[in-house]
């Protein structure tokens, strides 16, 4: 009786009709699937308590997103098979007397819609049957439903004033930190080690999941660290295979998210567009190379798509619909990073790339002046490549990006760095 008062109770602000003309809940199943995956009897509401238990959620809100979405299903469940289970219970009652008690008991907890359904329910419950409403029954009684979103994230926690924000260019550098000191302890025992390379070969290549596009879109974020808003729809990344087998190499053409839009009142601080182009030396850049020749004129365009619309029918800015496939891809990075590095306690994202070859660039002094890195970068300065990575890192490595780039130019000249005398101000925002 309290699962199903708290199952109606979930339907208080949005009943679930409405969800399902909105597509939010093929969304939920969608969540629940990626979660069931997680546990080994594909138990979504089992993997949510777990996850919970140890706090393994990347952030409050996509708890939030699952316990939503977890809540809502488990509701379903209730509110489906807890009436056809009354009525097997009333039947199998002991005498019409006996009957008659648990009518009365049961219909003073519900409703006359509920009612009906156990007079037209047939049949009996299945075991399966019986075992998906005891799951559901235990979840929405344990994580009880929240339709006003007044509960307390009792797991999140306050950064302190020590820590740094997760979206800073410190915190990126920190991840790439532990990443290349966790490639020098591997490397003592497999020489040939690098992680980038593992975390193509163990996530983005093993995971059933991923379709070739998002693959391809992380292959370009690897080997050329554009940004993972210029993967929008609106800009894009296109991809042309040149040469034969023995001589393998990919020609970039990256359209800047940096640059200055129309009407815009401030300067752009990127390159419009920005040439790159590698010899295939790596597993991604392989990958790479094979799929795109496999397409028409050996040419690809990489691009996500983003809603053009908001849920008010209100069209979306364009640095919105790019925030929104950066997030995309921040979330899909993350997930597979946890996959290739279990015991790491860093967060991958597609900025950490950047910083990576950025590190990778400036280690390579003697191939890469600094306007060359700042044209392979698409900034604008030269100045601004100080805010990424750092070329002590990244010494002595295996796996450098760098030694595969052969061609780097942008549409824009580079301004030359100069140091600022005492009192002159200068803008230094990493772009």
């Amino acid at each position: 009786m309290q699962a199903h008062d708290l199952a109606n109770h979930s339907q208080k602000n949005v009943s679930m009709a409405k969800l399902y003309e909105s597509g939010t809940w093929a969304k939920y199943e969608q969540r629940a699937k990626s979660l069931a995956r997680k546990h080994p009897s594909r138990d979504p509401f089992r993997a949510y308590l777990i996850c919970d238990e140890h706090g393994t959620f990347l952030s409050s809100n996509s708890r939030q997103s699952y316990r939503s979405a977890l809540v809502r299903l488990a509701a379903r469940d209730v509110l489906e098979l807890a009436p056809p289970l009354w009525h097997q219970i009333l039947n199998l009652a002991a005498g019409e007397d006996k009957k008659r008690d648990l009518e009365r008991t049961i219909s003073a907890y519900i409703d006359g819609e509920t009612w009906d359904h156990i007079q037209q329910a047939s049949g009996n419950l299945s075991n399966v049957q019986l075992r998906k409403l005891e799951r559901a029954v235990e979840f929405i009684i344990t994580v009880q439903p929240d339709p006003d979103h007044t509960a307390l994230r009792h797991r999140s926690r306050q950064p302190s004033s020590t820590e740094t924000k997760s979206g800073s260019s410190t915190s990126k550098n920190s991840t790439l930190y532990k990443l290349n000191q966790h490639q020098r302890r591997r490397a003592k025992v497999l020489s040939a080690y690098d992680w980038r390379s593992h975390f193509w070969n163990a996530a983005v290549m093993s995971d059933t999941h991923l379709d070739d596009r998002r693959r391809a879109c992380i292959a370009a974020m690897m080997l050329t660290g554009c940004r993972p808003s210029e993967l929008c729809d609106d800009l894009g990344v296109t991809v042309d295979a040149v040469g034969l087998e023995e001589n393998q190499r990919l020609a970039f053409e990256i359209a800047g998210s940096k640059c200055i839009e129309s009407g815009a009142i401030h300067p752009g601080k990127g390159q419009e567009r920005r040439y790159i182009e590698i010899v295939c030396k790596t597993p991604e850049a392989a990958w790479l190379f094979d799929h795109v020749a496999e397409q028409p004129d050996r040419a690809v365009r990489l691009f996500l798509g983003a809603p053009t619309y908001d849920r008010k029918g209100i069209e979306l800015m364009a640095t919105e619909r790019r925030r929104r496939v950066s997030d995309q891809l921040g979330k899909l990075i993350a997930r597979l990073g946890k996959v290739a590095f279990p015991r790491l306690n860093c967060n991958l994202s597609p900025y950490v790339f950047r910083h990576a070859l950025a590190s990778d660039l400036r280690a390579s002094a003697h191939q890469f002046n600094r306007c060359g890195i700042a044209s392979a970068l698409g900034h604008q300065s030269e100045k601004t490549q100080q805010h990424y990575g750092s070329p002590n890192t990244s010494k002595g490595l295996n796996g450098s990006r760098a030694v595969q780039i052969t061609h780097v130019s942008a549409t824009s000249p580079v301004r030359a760095f100069e140091r600022a005398r005492i009192g002159q101000k200068y803008d230094a925002t990493p772009e």
